[in-house]
């Protein structure tokens, strides 16, 4: 599927929707590819979210979460070395994820050139589904 042909699918379900458009523009928005990512479901109610990130050091990475949309971003220092050949990506990144409801930030870790992030699903009582009797 080209880029138009994503933007012509967006644009017509933004014209069928009401609310939704923050979402869509969130989404239409997020083309950045670099680092690559995958979200693996543990279960129902958890998932993780990892981040290819080799060369970054812990301190060289920041995570902000703000009304759902969690922001990930990488800043490599400027200052390199006079390389003969280089073969290995020494740039910076901001890659942006929303965050389902009730979904939250449980856990971060940086391991083998690996970030990984993990939610856990809280649902409030008063929001979960509820049993009423038949009088």
């Amino acid at each position: 599927m080209s880029r138009n042909d994503f933007d012509r699918f967006f644009n017509q379900l933004d014209s069928l929707t009401v609310g939704f458009g923050p979402l869509f523009r969130d989404f239409q928005l997020n083309t950045n590819h670099y680092p690559p990512h995958n979200i693996v479901a543990i279960s129902d109610n958890e998932f993780s979210l990892e981040l290819a990130v080799a060369g970054f050091k812990k301190a060289e990475i920041t995570m902000h979460e703000h009304q759902g949309l969690l922001t990930i971003k990488g800043s490599k220092n400027t200052d390199t070395p006079d390389y003969q050949y280089r073969g290995i990506a020494n740039r910076s990144f901001e890659k942006s994820f929303r965050i389902a409801e009730y979904f939250k930030v449980v856990d971060a870790s940086l391991e083998d050139g690996i970030l990984s992030v993990r939610f856990e699903k809280e649902v409030p009582e008063q929001d979960k589904p509820k049993l009423i009797a038949i009088k």
